[in-house]
């Protein structure tokens, strides 16, 4: 099964390169900017594998079984904040420069984008 070219991952695909091409863009242009573009490509990366993750398990989720479905989400959201927990564990670790305020928002509106974009998939799975 080609993942990548489902027309339910389009938009999943489309977000991850707008993402990265407005990314390398800014960090081509030198613009005097607040903003982490190498953190913002990471985060960016990591949201995009775990939504194909996600999607890979909502697509073999019965229909049948609503409570599975409702687990699926929960597991995709559990599985996203873990690893997101991790990462901001292990850069903590680190004692490199802090993140800022314009980076942990960008990461934030991700997150809800992928989030919402993973929703969306539930939807279409349950009307189909």
């Amino acid at each position: 099964m080609k993942i990548y070219f489902q027309k339910n991952f389009l938009p999943a695909f489309a977000l991850f390169f707008a993402v990265l091409t407005l990314a390398l863009i800014l960090q081509q242009m030198n613009v005097l900017v607040f903003i982490n573009i190498n953190f913002i490509i990471i985060v960016n990366a990591i949201l995009f594998l775990i939504a194909l993750i996600n999607y890979r398990r909502l697509s073999q989720v019965d229909l049948s079984k609503p409570n599975v479905m409702v687990r699926s989400v929960m597991m995709g959201t559990m599985l996203k904040f873990i690893v997101f927990g991790g990462a901001a564990l292990w850069y903590a670790t680190q004692k490199k420069a802090p993140i800022g305020i314009y980076n942990l928002l960008i990461a934030m509106g991700l997150y809800l984008s992928y989030t919402w974009i993973e929703i969306g998939w539930t939807k279409i799975k349950k009307d189909a």
